[in-house]
């Protein structure tokens, strides 16, 4: 009898390349030749890591898009935890995400070490993180909405500004200290007591004219 061959499973195969890949950057950093130091640490081939995760570029990609899907699973719970009011769900996340990245070893390697190909990722490149982002996160803004908000403004419309806030947060130095969670949570409460500031009456801007 021939020994029974155990099936391939292609999404095991990735996850063992990206976990091997993950490490190898943040020993190594992103602009070292890295897909034999892949294999080695994955104890697979060469060929094997280019046929379920593709180039150097290939592999950057699927690690941030698994990288940014884990910390929404990891922020799911926070945003369940709150009560229905959209300014405190919003900055929450907003806190929670900024203070995450911050402590997240392999962003925080390529923005110290390989700025020039981690911050594409925030700006050309990204569009994909963006829609995955909104994805997420609206049926979350979506429950604190209340019906009078929901029948003004999208969700996703909210939780694209809240990954526009979040990138800038983690990627651009500000004249505002916001390395503290205290400040930080002071600064968003700012941002949204402009962003909620009513529209000027049309009679009286034209008064001003």
């Amino acid at each position: 009898m021939r020994p029974s061959v155990r099936p391939v499973d292609p999404d095991a195969i990735r996850e063992q390349i990206l976990d091997a890949a993950k490490e190898c950057v943040i020993e190594l950093g992103f602009t070292s030749r890295l897909h034999a130091a892949i294999a080695q640490r994955a104890g697979l081939s060469r060929p094997t890591v280019y046929k379920y995760v593709g180039d150097q570029d290939a592999i950057f990609g699927a690690l941030f898009q698994r990288e940014i899907t884990q910390f929404f699973v990891v922020l799911d719970p926070v945003l369940r935890g709150q009560a229905r009011d959209l300014r405190v769900g919003f900055v929450d996340a907003i806190v929670f995400a900024v203070q995450y990245a911050r402590a997240h070893p392999l962003l925080q390697k390529g923005l110290r070490d390989d700025p020039q190909v981690v911050l594409p990722w925030f700006t050309v490149q990204a569009k994909p993180f963006v829609e995955l982002g909104a994805n997420l996160l609206s049926p979350h803004f979506q429950r604190l909405f209340t019906p009078e908000q929901l029948a003004e403004v999208s969700p996703k419309a909210i939780s694209e500004w809240a990954f526009r806030i979040i990138g800038s947060l983690i990627v651009t130095e500000g004249i505002v200290d916001t390395t503290q969670e205290q400040s930080l949570r002071e600064f968003v409460s700012s941002l949204l007591s402009i962003a909620f500031i009513p529209a000027p009456d049309p009679e009286l801007v034209r008064g001003a004219g």
